[in-house]
C-alpha cells in the first residue's frame, strides 16, 4: 500500500533530517548516482537479455541464411525487433525518469539501436541481399557483444 511506511524508510528519513544542508545535498547526490548506475544496469540487462528479442534475432538470421529470402519478410521482422527493442528500453527509462530529474538516456542502447536499424533499413532499400545479410549479421554480433558487457549481465536479487 502506498501509505505504508516501513521501518527502513522511517530510519532513512530520521537520519536525513539530522544531517545538515551539505550532508543532505551529498546524500541526494549519492542517491542519484546509485539510481543512475542501477538504471544503466537494468536497461542493459532488460534489452540485451530479453528472450523474445533473442528468438526474433535467431529467426531473422535463419531467414537471411537462404539465398532467396524475401525482403518484405525481413523488413517486417526487423520492424518487430525494433519496436520491441525500443519498447523494452522505454519501459525501464520511464520507470527511472519518474524518480531521477533530468535522467540522461542510456546512449549505448539508443545509439547502437539507431545505427544498426538505420544500416539495415538502408540495405533493404538498396535491394541488395548480400548487404542486408551482412548488416543483420553485424547487428546480431554487436547485440551479442553488448549482452556480454558487465553492465548487461542479469541482475540477481540477493
Amino acid at each position: 500500500m502506498i501509505g505504508d511506511i516501513t521501518v527502513n524508510e522511517v530510519e532513512l528519513l530520521n537520519a536525513y533530517q539530522i544531517l545538515g544542508p551539505s550532508g543532505q545535498k551529498g546524500l541526494k547526490d549519492y542517491l542519484r548516482y546509485l539510481l543512475y548506475k542501477q538504471y544503466k544496469r537494468e536497461a542493459m540487462a532488460a534489452v540485451f537479455h530479453n528472450k523474445l528479442l533473442h528468438n526474433l534475432f535467431h529467426s531473422l538470421l535463419h531467414l537471411v541464411e537462404r539465398d532467396d529470402f524475401d525482403l518484405m519478410q525481413i523488413e517486417k521482422r526487423v520492424k518487430q525487433i525494433k519496436e520491441l527493442y525500443y519498447g523494452i528500453f522505454e519501459q525501464v527509462h520511464n520507470r527511472f525518469a519518474e524518480v531521477i530529474d533530468d535522467l540522461d538516456s542510456c546512449e549505448v542502447i539508443k545509439e547502437f539501436g539507431h545505427n544498426s536499424f538505420e544500416n539495415i533499413d538502408k540495405a533493404i532499400r538498396s535491394d541488395n541481399h548480400i548487404m542486408v545479410r551482412f548488416e543483420i549479421i553485424d547487428f546480431h554480433q554487436g547485440f551479442c557483444r553488448l549482452s556480454q558487457k558487465r553492465d548487461a549481465r542479469n541482475i540477481v536479487a540477493v
